[in-house]
């Protein structure tokens, strides 16, 4: 499963965010849930929480990597 940066702020008004943080690595076990890393808009924090349980496959957008809504993030298998 591909989860994908959620709708949390209008890009027209805020510009893209970049991803401050990662709390996850791949290979390890997640839960549904569970704060998987840290975006920075403005001056907003947007955490990302796993939708499923699962284990982190591969890390899309990396650390310091600019990323919008939709865009994909991360896949858990």
């Amino acid at each position: 499963m591909i989860v994908q940066v959620p709708s949390k702020w209008d890009v027209s008004k805020y510009g893209s965010g970049v991803i401050a943080e990662w709390y996850k690595k791949e290979g390890e076990p997640v839960k549904k849930g569970e704060i998987l890393c840290l975006i920075m808009v403005s001056k907003i924090r947007v955490e990302v929480e796993s939708p499923v349980d699962g284990k982190i496959k591969k890390i899309i957008a990396q650390k310091e990597t600019e990323v919008k809504p939709g865009d994909p993030l991360v896949e858990i298998e």
